[in-house]
């Protein structure tokens, strides 16, 4: 270990618990949004590339670029009745003030 630190190499994060989260988020999301199979595959990918970034993110703005990017993905494949929903559980999130992953929602 001390060896490659002095060559600044250091294993690659552990990821196990933002993959935990991501299926967890995403579960609730193909339940509240009433996903088919290609949504919930392509939602469930998204959320593990968000969780993934966030936790990489050095600074409010990568913060901020990867929650707009998640959004916009998922929008992306979302039909207009589950982008409504989607937009209303998004705000529901905002008058509460908790993040807008679902995470928090997907506790309750």
């Amino acid at each position: 270990m001390a060896q490659a630190e002095a060559r600044n190499e250091m294993p690659a994060p552990s990821f196990s618990g933002q993959l935990y989260e991501a299926r967890r988020v995403s579960s609730f999301l193909a339940d509240a949004l009433v996903l088919n199979n290609a949504q919930q595959h392509a939602v469930q990918a998204y959320t593990v590339a968000k969780f993934e970034a966030l936790s990489l993110a050095v600074t409010a703005a990568d913060t901020a670029e990867a929650l707009q990017q998640y959004r916009q993905a998922v929008r992306r494949v979302l039909a207009p009745s589950q982008r409504d929903v989607y937009a209303v559980l998004c705000q529901h999130q905002t008058d509460t003030l908790l993040p807008l992953d679902s995470s928090e929602l997907a506790l309750r």
